[in-house]
């Protein structure tokens, strides 16, 4: 996947609209597995990650390269500090794609997860790095 090529101000407020979109469809995962549709869940599941992946490669070769044109390293930490929550959330999506193999037990704890620390990290960028960022334009 490449970054997308939208202009940062246009790549903000997709990134904010995929913010608002990720818990629906979470909880499509979760209700999807829970009445015992495994085929309907797992083609959700695949768009929760690639839908991740795409948005992290944005931030990341975007967002984040403002911030590190822009400022020092000192001024930049808090910044990167926020983008390293990334590592964590990919690994619960792959950690959840995974589960789909070996028999779905962990999925719905993982989706929750996943809720909960995507729920955290979009509140610190749309509060915090974007803002910044726009700041820096």
């Amino acid at each position: 996947m490449k970054p997308r090529n939208l202009e940062p101000k246009e790549l903000i407020e997709k990134l904010k609209e995929e913010h608002r979109e990720l818990p629906a469809l979470i909880d499509d995962t979760i209700l999807t597995y829970q009445v015992g549709n495994l085929s309907g869940a797992f083609p959700v599941l695949v768009q929760i990650r690639d839908l991740l992946s795409q948005h992290t490669i944005d931030e990341e070769a975007v967002i984040l390269k403002i911030i590190l044109d822009k400022l020092n390293k000192e001024e930049s930490e808090k910044y990167v500090d926020i983008m390293r929550d990334h590592v964590a959330i990919m690994k619960n999506v792959d950690d959840a794609v995974e589960s789909t193999y070996t028999g779905w037990t962990e999925t719905v704890a993982l989706m929750e997860n996943l809720r909960k620390i995507s729920a955290e990290h979009h509140r610190r960028e749309e509060e915090i790095l974007f803002p910044k960022v726009l700041e820096l334009l």
